[in-house]
């Protein structure tokens, strides 16, 4: 259940919207329902990574990342035929029976360089012990044998590349099997994650502990 517009009635339980409720609610006009729906088997439940008004029940700030999602520069650096990053110079080769990819619920990531950032999304996966990323040119990678207190590290990192190379690269990784996930969810789901990487300028982190505007009267 959404939040209804303009805010509960008194004695009204709200519930707040959603992965699924919200990627409809703001940009299910952007992709077909088969993206959507590829979009919606990527992320976790726990996916809170579209810029909103919450508290409010407004969708203001989806007008700037619709726009977003239809300026060509988002897909600037997608090629997935060929990596943009060197994979095979460090670490051992993983021996992992699950080459699935974690869900994934950093999204976007953080970095330094929105324009040319290193990762474009993240999830973990307690279970198996092992970080999923999306690296700039939409190739899904895993690291395995991640305990949680490096995945709060990772987190925690404004430079998601350089937490890579200095702590995850000695770790065993390689390509996530990504053989149940359509080409075009793959798509669209990297753009919808650099769009909000670029509405946010790199820092997902500050705009979600901003205090929401009263609505105005």
């Amino acid at each position: 259940m959404t939040r209804p517009a303009g805010g509960a009635a008194k004695g009204q339980k709200v519930v707040a919207p959603s992965a699924a409720e919200l990627l409809n609610l703001a940009v299910g006009s952007q992709f077909g329902p088969r993206q959507m729906a590829g979009i919606q088997d990527i992320i976790s439940p726990g996916f809170k990574g579209l810029p909103v008004s919450s508290g409010y029940g407004e969708f203001e700030e989806i007008i700037p990342l619709t726009k977003l999602l239809k300026d060509p520069n988002t897909m600037e650096y997608y090629d997935t035929s060929q990596s943009g990053y060197d994979y095979d110079n460090f670490g051992e080769e993983p021996d992992m029976e699950d080459e699935s990819p974690a869900e994934l619920s950093v999204v976007p990531t953080s970095t330094i360089n929105p324009k040319r950032p290193r990762t474009v999304a993240a999830g973990y996966d307690k279970t198996e012990g092992k970080i999923t990323v999306v690296f700039r040119d939409g190739t899904f990678y895993n690291y395995y044998q991640i305990q949680p207190q490096e995945w709060q590290a990772f987190k925690a990192r404004v430079s998601k590349g350089r937490y890579i190379l200095a702590y995850l690269d000695s770790k065993p990784r390689g390509p996530a099997d990504t053989a149940e996930i359509s080409a075009t969810a793959r798509k669209a789901f990297y753009r919808l994650s650099r769009a909000a990487q670029l509405h946010y300028g790199g820092r997902p982190d500050l705009a979600k502990k901003k205090t929401p505007r009263p609505k105005k009267k």
